[in-house]
């Protein structure tokens, strides 16, 4: 069944590395810049952080994830400036978002590997692949510009 996905979105932004890392190391802030994601709980207990979201899509079907940062999650040493989690809820597998200086500001990288577990959208996969993997892209781009809000990029 096609309930597989593989993402890989990438951004330049006029903000410093550093900038750009605190947003996205502060998981309980998602919510306040992105505006596809709203944090329903979690725990900031060092080395067991993990964020509780849900994601709307814009066809209007919701998500409900559980992000642990996992910093080996994606295989292999994490690299500098680099954020791994694994997934898990109505998602099971990974992301990783990679900051980069680039020029004079920032190369945003976000990788995500995973399967559905959701019972009706792990239905509808195989028919619709293409369609979520657009929602997808869609939820991405409200990342991108809601980073730019909020970091004045």
């Amino acid at each position: 069944m096609r309930t597989h996905y593989r993402f890989d979105h990438a951004w330049q932004l006029d903000a410093a590395p550093e900038a750009v890392l605190a947003l996205l190391e502060d998981l309980s802030g998602y919510g306040a810049w992105w505006p596809a994601v709203r944090v329903t709980g979690g725990s900031l207990t060092a080395g067991a952080r993990t964020a509780d979201l849900e994601v709307r899509a814009p066809l209007g079907y919701r998500l409900r994830i559980t992000l642990a940062e996992d910093a080996h999650e994606a295989g292999g040493e994490p690299l500098p400036h680099e954020l791994r989690a694994a997934i898990s809820g109505d998602l099971q597998g990974w992301c990783a978002w990679r900051v980069e200086p680039e020029g004079v500001g920032t190369r945003v990288a976000f990788a995500q590997e995973v399967q559905v577990r959701q019972r009706v959208l792990r239905a509808l996969s195989p028919l619709l692949h293409g369609a979520l993997a657009r929602q997808h892209g869609a939820v991405m781009r409200s990342a991108e510009a809601g980073m730019r809000r909020a970091l004045g990029a």
